[in-house]
């Protein structure tokens, strides 16, 4: 019902803009031929190909842009601007392809290059002040009244489809809820219960059920159909299931079966996973064969002096799908200090003074582009915790282990929000394993560039947290 009523709007406006495009070519070329003195253009078939590379690029444009909410035109200039934009400059490009492939010196600059402009004009003008009005009056919808079934709570995530569904002749006028009266919104009008569903349809002529939150028990909901179809309603119904399953979930096809997966992960694609590891290379072997040789020296001058011992600190953590790996670090601690699990904390009186520098400066961490040579990690994603801590973690946050899925990093999503250190309290570890699947289910190019750059930024200005 909402599907295909709104693809009807759509499809009726592309027709509509195909319409007012041509006529506007049309008219306008007619005007500098024979109503400018002195303004001669070539004949019809020379500018038609022109006509179809506008008129067909912005319609292109259109249909591949997921961003069809036409309902949003009326709402002002701007918002009206921003859906015209896209689609016309993408038109404006496929014209001048198309001119520079044909190399046509005939047809007129001007005619092309002033009707563009003007034709985003009137589009942006035209879709601001009639284009819900003119839909409206083409479309011509039966008014019919839409029953709710669902709780108040709800209604604040579909205000706006409601809105919408006015447009397409729907307008909610009752709802069966648990909740009081004064609880709904000033217009709607509470019929009842969800138990009193087969009555309010008897008595009240309704042409559509719209439930805006499914019950628990499916049952129940089957009951809801049979009623519906019995007394010839339309249904439809809001996919609530990522909220039952209290987690986002990702909808695709694959080979006809509709699949549902419970976590987007964008790094199960091959080619992404190739371009992430392409970024790591790119980024590390610089470190590694420029940075690191004189860094690893002075390390081991301040090391000699203040707190003699090996260079490295080696410490078993979590990598990918939490298989264990060796973590190389620049020693901080007093020599005899390294066998402890305990974090290290603010002040913590086992770390020697250059290496609290090292430390706030997150130098400590650059011997890990060699694990990110080696393909162990990453460098960007979760920070790798110690394998003790993953147990105890495990049991604050229940799906800590999906950070797992990728590879653990040497800064992340969590590092730049200030979520790194000592991880006190389970208030600490939640807000940084959060970060962490968004990561890992928000995963691009990006995203990796942009953590990068704002890690460089706090190394130069460290936060609070870094010790």
């Amino acid at each position: 019902m909402f599907r295909h009523r709104e693809l009807g709007l759509i499809q009726s406006y592309q027709i509509g803009v195909t319409v007012l495009m041509t006529v506007l070519f049309w008219g306008y070329y007619l005007i500098l031929e024979y109503a400018i003195p002195g303004m001669t253009l070539l004949g019809f078939r020379d500018y038609f190909w022109y006509y179809l590379a506008i008129t067909l690029g912005f319609q292109l444009s259109f249909s591949t842009s997921k961003q069809h909410d036409i309902f949003s035109l009326s709402s002002g200039i701007v918002e009206s601007h921003a859906f015209v934009w896209g689609h016309m400059v993408f038109a404006t490009a496929i014209t001048c392809m198309f001119l520079v492939l044909t190399r046509d010196e005939a047809i007129s600059r001007l005619f092309l290059f002033t009707y563009l402009p003007l034709t985003y004009v009137v589009l942006v003008l035209v879709n601001r002040y009639f284009a819900l009005d003119l839909l409206r009056k083409f479309l011509r919808y039966d008014r019919q009244k839409m029953l709710l079934i669902g709780e108040p709570g709800s209604l604040r995530k579909i205000e706006s489809l409601l809105a919408k569904a006015k447009l397409f002749g729907l307008e909610a006028t009752g709802i069966l809820t648990d909740a009081a009266e004064s609880d709904l919104p000033d217009g709607l009008r509470k019929l009842g219960g969800p138990g009193d569903l087969e009555s309010v349809m008897g008595a009240n002529g309704y042409a559509c059920i719209f439930i805006i939150g499914s019950p628990r028990d499916r049952r129940v909901l089957g009951n809801w159909m049979r009623l519906a179809e019995a007394h010839g309603c339309r249904v439809s119904m809001v996919n609530d299931l990522d909220e039952f399953l209290q987690r986002r979930l990702s909808f695709f096809r694959c080979d006809d079966v509709d699949l549902i997966e419970i976590r987007d992960e964008p790094l199960q694609n091959f080619v992404n996973r190739i371009l992430k590891r392409t970024f790591d290379v790119v980024v590390s072997l610089p470190v590694v064969l420029f940075v690191l040789p004189p860094l690893m020296l002075a390390v081991w001058v301040l090391q000699r002096v203040q707190a003699p011992g090996p260079l490295f600190f080696r410490q078993l953590r979590s990598g990918v799908d939490n298989r264990p790996f060796v973590i190389f670090k620049f020693r901080t601690l007093y020599a005899d200090q390294c066998g402890s699990a305990e974090q290290v904390t603010a002040g913590d009186s086992r770390v020697f003074p250059a290496g609290r520098w090292l430390r706030k400066l997150s130098l400590d961490e650059f011997p890990q582009f060699f694990n990110v040579l080696l393909g162990q990690m990453s460098v960007v994603g979760p920070r790798p915790h110690m394998t003790e801590h993953d147990e105890l973690f495990a049991e604050v946050m229940s799906a800590y282990p999906i950070r797992g899925f990728v590879k653990p990093g040497l800064t992340g999503l969590a590092q730049i929000n200030g979520l790194r250190g000592q991880t006190s309290t389970a208030e600490d570890i939640i807000k940084r394993v959060e970060r962490d699947l968004e990561y890992v289910e928000n995963w691009s190019v990006a995203l990796d560039v942009r953590i990068v750059y704002l890690t460089i930024l706090q190394m130069i200005r460290p936060p609070r947290t870094a010790h």
